[in-house]
């Protein structure tokens, strides 16, 4: 074979695996391209999956009225989301299923006391309290002594579903306090009380105040107990959750 031909068939063998590898190139660049912006669609699609809010009916803090929260602090949350350019829905959900929907994933944030919350790690915590609340016993009895939880193991208490009031330990039979029902809201408990189902109520001075404008001709008694701060409190298994935080404290 000649030096012309032997060079000519080099130079198109080397053509064709250039080309080969051109094209190569080519599809690959393709796909990352499209990686890519799938993965900016994805993202761009979770930052603007709005937040789910779950509350409980905790008037005048936060209540459902024809299908949308409202409340003083309803108010509130929806001022520093708005700071914080963060868009939510809200559903108000029994004490219980609050707390489950939190842990399991089913609701992204919620405001709570510390000692509701059974798995702090599982979230990020705001850094300032979005309100404070007052804990104390509601009564028929203006005689009594009681400034404590312990004080109140030697009467009969309605407790309401769900809360922790703020400790650790369950308030039941089995730690020495005598609870005659547990009620789903301030509202039934009330109600429960003015039958005279039972000594006091424990609960918060404002949602009590709000049930006993309703029964101006009895006579109840409040005892305040403590003050418990709420926090807002963000599943940390939401897209974007560490910067959803930073931005809420940002502006709480």
């Amino acid at each position: 074979m000649s030096p012309h031909l032997r060079f000519d068939c080099l130079t198109h063998t080397y053509q064709n695996i250039t080309a080969s590898i051109g094209k190569k190139i080519m599809r690959l660049s393709a796909t990352i391209t499209l990686l890519m912006f799938f993965s900016l669609s994805c993202l761009a699609g979770e930052k603007n999956q709005p937040l789910r809010w779950g509350y409980v009916n905790f008037a005048p803090y936060h209540s459902s009225e024809n299908g949308d929260v409202v409340g003083s602090i309803a108010e509130k949350i929806d001022l520093l989301f708005k700071k914080a350019e963060i868009q939510y829905t809200a559903s108000e959900l029994p004490n219980k299923r609050v707390k489950l929907y939190i842990e399991q994933g089913d609701i992204d944030i919620t405001a709570v006391i510390e000692s509701f919350i059974s798995s702090p790690e599982l979230f990020f915590r705001s850094n300032l309290p979005v309100y404070t609340i007052k804990l104390g016993a509601i009564c028929l009895r203006d005689n009594l002594q009681i400034n404590s939880l312990e004080q109140l193991k030697k009467l009969e208490i309605i407790l309401m579903s769900g809360y922790t009031y703020g400790h650790d330990k369950l308030l039941n039979d089995q730690n020495g306090f005598n609870i005659a029902l547990s009620a789903k809201n301030h509202e039934s408990a009330i109600k429960a009380l003015i039958r005279k189902r039972a000594d006091c109520v424990l609960g918060y001075m404002s949602p009590i105040n709000v049930e006993a404008l309703k029964y101006t001709e009895d006579n109840l008694y409040f005892y305040p107990i403590g003050e418990l701060p709420v926090y807002l409190y963000l599943n940390k298994t939401v897209p974007n959750a560490i910067n959803i935080m930073k931005s809420i404290n940002q502006n709480n």
